[in-house]
């Protein structure tokens, strides 16, 4: 039911959009705003990875949350998550997938979930016994709670996997804009 509401709530959101809502200051955005869903996908696809990190990283600045990029610590293995965007006691832990279309997706989103749900849990663990790092990414465990995330190119056929929430980046804006209502 959960699922099915989700699915709703964004399909809903998806003619509503407008770049313009998070990203007036970035002039890239400017040339696509008002684009078809369709039409941001394709000009998403001309940036590359870094870029499209960015982007990402712009709309979460956009909606007030405090940002740290390329976050890489040591447990039982490195890891790194692209992004760590706080704000409310919320803690985002972001990875940003750039793929296209393609006919392996969902068993890859479902892997990509279950890595991303691990380096959250790993990341947990390290902010847990390090001060400095919690300090450095002004994290208060006591209040906080961390929500991995997978931020797409493209919308896809899952919305939610386990724990994890898939936002195509032409919705992040409206899911963070009502995101009490998911968590």
């Amino acid at each position: 039911m959960l699922h099915e509401q989700t699915n709703e709530k964004f399909h809903n959101t998806k003619n509503n959009f407008s770049l313009n809502n998070y990203c007036h200051r970035n002039t890239y955005f400017q040339r696509v705003n008002e684009m078809k869903t369709h039409d941001i996908e394709i000009e998403m696809q001309k940036i590359n990875w870094k870029e499209f990190e960015k982007s990402v990283a712009d709309i979460f600045h956009q909606n007030e949350f405090i940002l740290k990029k390329n976050f890489r610590f040591k447990t039982k293995r490195r890891s790194e998550i692209d992004l760590i965007a706080s704000r409310y006691g919320i803690i985002f832990c972001i990875d940003c997938k750039q793929w296209g279309k393609g006919r392996y997706k969902i068993s890859g989103l479902k892997k990509a979930v279950k890595d991303q749900e691990n380096r959250v849990k790993e990341l947990g663990k390290f902010l847990k016994t390090n001060p400095i790092a919690r300090s450095m990414l002004k994290l208060n465990l006591n209040s906080q709670k961390f929500y991995p995330l997978i931020v797409t190119l493209c919308e896809e056929e899952i919305v939610k996997e386990h724990n994890t929430y898939i936002i195509p980046v032409w919705k992040l804006n409206s899911f963070l804009l009502e995101v009490e209502n998911f968590l």
